[in-house]
């Protein structure tokens, strides 16, 4: 059953991954340039296996934020992680999910900045759960109603979100 307090208990779980997912395109824009996290790397297509998109800076930038977030919501608001291993697991998470969206876009040929509807928008978010779940399972708000809330609510903060970066200058596309 859908309730209003496992909604929002799932919109602060999973805070750190949105803060993660989105720290990357305002450092990225101040640091004018990034160093590549496949270094140029050209797989056997022909593309590159992440492009010039995914940075080291953008990794660090995306993890550092988001496991600040994290911990403040660990010390906080005790009881939304079950264990400093699952809040610390969402940003990773979040970035590896985003890298992982990035190297299938390659492998499809979908160039930087293209879009890919769905992976675009939630691929970050479902890796940041399988990863922050693996050491104790879901959390007890966890109930199919909740959760596909949570991903509806999450497309719509991500398009309005890169909409607002996109407006602002920080980012070259809206989606």
């Amino acid at each position: 059953m859908l309730t209003m307090q496992d909604l929002l208990t799932a919109v602060v779980y999973v805070l750190p991954a949105y803060i993660a997912n989105g720290t990357p395109v305002v450092v990225l824009r101040f640091a004018r340039r990034g160093h590549p996290l496949d270094m140029g790397m050209i797989m056997r297509d022909g593309r590159r296996l992440l492009g010039d998109g995914k940075t080291v800076e953008g990794l660090i930038s995306g993890v550092s934020a988001g496991l600040a977030a994290a911990v403040l919501l660990y010390v906080l608001l005790p009881g939304v992680y079950r264990g400093f291993l699952e809040c610390g697991l969402m940003p990773v998470g979040a970035m590896a999910g985003d890298i992982f969206g990035s190297f299938l876009k390659r492998r499809l040929g979908v160039e930087r900045g293209g879009s890919a509807p769905v992976l675009d928008q939630l691929g970050f978010l479902l890796m940041a759960l399988f990863l922050a779940w693996l050491p104790y399972g879901p959390p007890d708000w966890a109930n199919p109603p909740t959760i596909l809330l949570l991903l509806l609510v999450t497309a719509f903060l991500h398009i309005s979100t890169n909409t607002l970066a996109y407006l602002l200058g920080l980012k070259e596309k809206w989606y």
